[in-house]
């Protein structure tokens, strides 16, 4: 048996960003985000009525309010729950953005009331964190031991996302393609692509490597959005060669170091992240190629930092200039 539900028919031409901005802003509440996450989250109506505690006849209500209100079906309702749309799954991960953003706001509006310091929210590459923020952490807490840090990591995407949304107050990553407005980044640390095998790898203790000895390797290639992917790839086509693929895919040290030990794997990495590689399993390759990547820095929006924020910053940068 298929059910369906009633979605608003769609109109002929799609609103502007701007006009439908501006019937967000008047029209669009809280718990219509709140429903939009937990359909997302449970793939069905009754379960996340009860998350959102609403009945499920309002919940029905609401999501076609806010179906007509986007002029877009959000979900598709089937016989055994309901189908998340890409619009719906667009604006799932918006409101979960927007319901993080007002539980960190509620936090900072207690530790105001209590006259509690406010954290500086860091959000970081597993790179950044093991070349900039390890290295700095002694010197920094003992310099200023009542800065108070939540540190978390994530990808990319995700930080950059979070520092638009007000999750983070700044974050360290690779310098971005294109620069949001309002925000500002400063490169702290040159990188570039290395490559990394076992002890028993033939290559292992030759004096110079090139990347076509490198061949009949097999690879443990990061996913294509990946910075030392996009370098290995253009080098790759400059060869004219395609690289074997390891069928395994993970950036997890304790299985490389298991991956590793076989005589014919290798792996590239940024070399910003030798650090958390032991040198007494794995090899670093002797490989002659120019392979440079983006710089890891530290971005943020200069108009909402505040003392703390900024002096943060302004240590991390002496710090990078000092290493």
């Amino acid at each position: 048996m298929h059910l369906s539900m009633v979605h608003p028919a769609p109109s002929p031409s799609s609103p502007s960003p701007l006009v439908l901005h501006e019937r967000l802003l008047a029209r669009l509440r809280l718990r219509h985000l709140r429903l939009v996450d937990a359909l997302a989250t449970h793939s069905n109506l009754r379960r996340a009525a009860e998350a959102t505690h609403m009945s499920q006849p309002a919940a029905t209500q609401m999501l076609r309010e806010l179906e007509v209100l986007l002029e877009a079906p959000l979900f598709e309702r089937h016989a055994r729950g309901m189908r998340i749309t890409e619009a719906g799954r667009l604006l799932a991960a918006h409101a979960r953005m927007a319901i993080e953003a007002l539980r960190i706001a509620t936090e900072d509006l207690a530790s105001l009331a209590a006259q509690a310091s406010r954290p500086v929210r860091i959000g970081a590459l597993d790179a950044a964190l093991v070349s900039l923020l390890q290295p700095a952490m002694p010197r920094l807490l003992s310099q200023h031991p009542q800065l108070r840090l939540v540190i978390e990591e994530g990808t990319g995407e995700r930080l950059s996302a979070g520092l638009r949304g007000g999750a983070f107050d700044l974050v360290l990553l690779r310098q971005p393609a294109r620069l949001e407005p309002g925000h500002r980044f400063i490169p702290l640390r040159s990188d570039r692509m290395v490559v990394i095998a076992g002890n028993s790898h033939p290559a292992a203790r030759r004096r110079r490597v090139r990347l076509r000895d490198l061949a009949e390797s097999r690879w443990i290639l990061p996913p294509p959005h990946f910075a030392v992917r996009q370098a290995l790839d253009a080098a790759w086509s400059r060869e004219g060669i395609v690289p074997r693929e390891h069928p395994v895919q993970t950036l997890s040290p304790h299985l490389l170091r298991s991956l590793l030990a076989q005589p014919d794997v290798v792996m590239p990495l940024p070399h910003t992240a030798l650090d958390r590689i032991d040198s007494r399993e794995v090899v670093q390759l002797k490989l002659q190629l120019d392979a440079p990547i983006e710089p890891l820095g530290l971005l943020h929006r200069p108009d909402d930092t505040g003392a703390t924020v900024q002096l943060l910053i302004d240590f991390l940068v002496e710090q990078a200039r000092g290493t």
